[in-house]
């Protein structure tokens, strides 16, 4: 699942150009359409390809800016508005510093209101202008495509370009942490709270408990839906509605986090790797009071510069940001930070560490040092990254690709082996999360195998080993674990779904049951493997075998279990009394053809019932 956000000027075209592409109008407030002018953030979506996309569309006016901020944390792609007749404005160059500081570096330039434009030098000067103005930018390469909302101009281009650069966006990594910025809040008769946001890190199914940080409200999912859609799980990197039971709407707003029970809880001191706008209006000084902005949430915040009197613009530092009111965030999300009065984005950075304790010496160097190693990620950090990369892996490969000392790296190991994050599997390694990712993908693969042989007992385990493709040793750990958990049964050699049983229609029943009876009439002159098919159909003779119904001796030769019992123990009772049988006698013990009996004999020698010395059968034991 991918989000597309807008941005631009107010009155570029943005909230136009999301209902001529989705025919959905994102401007869902009174005031909005009154003043034909975004002020909140709307919502929307998109069919391209086979996948459907959320589209969040944010206001552009400088009175709203900070509303646009908490819209552009969860997207994956940025659809830059700029207005033909106009060109680049205030708000297009501080929305492009915002995309530039929160790292947002897929996008398209939307270059609408194309219809309004006669002179096509007019429109190669502005094509000219933007292009500079994105030089050095997250959107250095960016695509710019001509449209109008109104005739409908290149909106068929857009659609194209805006399905090849989400196919090569990489999927929001599962790391089995959900938590989900709150953007909208509101309540549905009969149903109660509902919040809407981008599902980061994780997934979220009906059921689940969860958590409201940073207040530690505790609540369960009552229903799920995307696009209107209902849902029964919610993947990583969707637009995503939650139904809440246990919360009352007054209890949530715009920021909190709804999460997984122990994941986060809320924090007023954050060490912050920060980079200053070059033409931000005079340096960040300690003790300065700022506006953060980090996923949905926005709180007043004092800085605290670390290592350095102030941060002066274009250059970058560290910093301890000490907030009014508590938040939830994780260490690695983007921030924004404004001055309050007048307003102006002063620059963003990265959070390195949201729980530090206490207060940072400002100039102490070994303050400074532990600052740094942060940036880079601590090795235990870095080998879950690496490891969620290219697992499952050996020790001697992962040190290779993590490009840590050995170490460093069997130290990191024997840290997340004692925190219960890595599993070791024979000489290869794996992350927990990742381990019940694979648990639950093979329950998966197994469920869709049972959808489409209804009539199958399960999948051979070797079919299932070649569909997740793992080496035996990590498949059959999978499998036992799987089988402990009580996930997955084991029939023989099949694997199923724990609910998967075979049924068979009214006509299937009916088939089958005229089928056993020209058994039970046939003795051991049985019907033929062929002739059983032409009756009951190939599928349903398949589950008639796998069920243990009908006993296949060879290509040609089948019996009805009880038939087949019988004979064998006629067959075991005469040689227990004679000590040896050949096929004519037991052709005349059963009173059937050479063909049964030979059939019949070379079974029970496969099955190891029998041993043949020369033309005779003893048993085995």
């Amino acid at each position: 699942m991918h989000v597309i956000g807008t941005a631009g000027h107010v009155d570029h075209g943005k909230s136009t150009l999301v209902k001529a592409l989705t025919g959905i109008d994102p401007d869902r407030l009174a005031e909005e359409k009154a003043r034909e002018m975004t002020i909140d953030l709307g919502f929307a979506w998109l069919n391209l390809g086979d996948s459907e996309v959320g589209i969040v569309d944010v206001p552009g006016h400088r009175d709203f800016i900070e509303n646009m901020l908490a819209g552009v944390g969860g997207i994956d792609l940025a659809l830059f508005v700029i207005a033909a007749d106009e060109g680049i404005m205030p708000q297009t160059r501080e929305h492009l510093a915002i995309l530039d500081l929160l790292e947002v570096d897929t996008g398209i330039v939307a270059l609408t209101k194309v219809d309004l434009i006669d002179d096509p030098e007019w429109l190669d000067l502005v094509l000219l202008e933007i292009s500079e103005e994105m030089n050095g930018t997250v959107l250095d390469n960016a695509p710019i495509v001509p449209v109008s909302s109104f005739s409908g101009e290149g909106l068929d281009e857009l659609r194209v370009l805006l399905q090849e650069q989400l196919q090569d966006a990489a999927p929001r990594p599962d790391y089995g942490r959900p938590r989900l910025p709150v953007d909208r809040v509101f309540t549905l008769s009969g149903f109660g709270t509902i919040i809407t946001g981008t599902l980061l890190d994780g997934h979220f199914q009906i059921g689940d408990a969860v958590e409201i940080q940073p207040a530690g409200l505790k609540g369960r999912i009552r229903g799920l839906q995307t696009h209107k859609q209902k849902l029964e799980k919610a993947a990583p990197g969707s637009r995503v509605a939650i139904n809440l039971t246990g919360i009352s709407r007054q209890d949530i707003k715009r920021g909190d986090v709804i999460t997984a029970p122990g994941t986060l809880v809320g924090t007023i001191l954050i060490d912050a790797l920060y980079r200053h706008l070059p033409d931000a209006d005079g340096p960040l000084k300690h003790n300065m009071q700022v506006k953060l902005f980090v996923g949905s949430a926005e709180v007043v915040a004092r800085t605290r510069v670390i290592g350095s009197q102030q941060i002066d613009p274009g250059q970058g530092g560290w910093l301890q940001l000490a907030l009014q009111e508590p938040i939830a965030v994780m260490r690695g999300d983007r921030f924004i930070l404004r001055r309050p009065s007048p307003g102006e984005t002063l620059g963003g950075g990265t959070i390195l560490d949201p729980y530090p304790g206490r207060k940072r010496r400002r100039f102490k160097v070994e303050e400074v040092e532990r600052l740094k190693t942060l940036s880079e990620g601590t090795p235990a950090e870095i080998i879950i990254q690496t490891l969620t990369r290219i697992e499952p892996v050996s020790a001697q490969e992962l040190i290779k690709e993590s490009g840590l000392d050995p170490l460093i790296t069997r130290q990191a190991l024997d840290e997340l082996d004692q925190v219960g994050d890595l599993i070791q599997v024979g000489n290869l390694l794996m992350t927990t999360v990742g381990w019940d990712k694979l648990l639950g993908r093979a329950v998966e693969i197994l469920r869709q195998y049972h959808q489409e042989f209804p009539l199958r007992l399960g999948m051979p385990r070797e079919e299932l080993r070649s569909r997740l493709r793992l080496k035996p040793a990590v498949f059959n750990r999978l499998i036992e674990e799987s089988l402990d958990r009580g996930s997955i049964q084991e029939n023989g050699s099949y694997l199923l779904d724990t609910v998967h049983v075979i049924t068979f229609s009214a006509s299937q029943q009916k088939a089958v049951d005229s089928l056993l009876v020209q058994f039970q009439r046939s003795g051991a002159a049985s019907p033929s493997v062929k002739e059983s098919k032409a009756v009951v159909g190939d599928d349903v003779y398949g589950a008639l075998v796998d069920l243990g119904i009908l006993v296949q001796l060879n290509q040609d030769v089948v019996y009805a279990k009880a038939q087949y019992d019988h004979m064998v123990s006629q067959i075991i009772a005469f040689l227990k009394a004679n000590g040896q049988i050949d096929a004519a006698q037991t052709r005349d013990l059963l009173k059937t053809s050479r063909k049964y009996a030979i059939a019949l004999l070379e079974h029970l020698d496969d099955i190891r019932v029998t041993r043949r010395m020369g033309d005779h059968r003893i048993l085995t034991s």
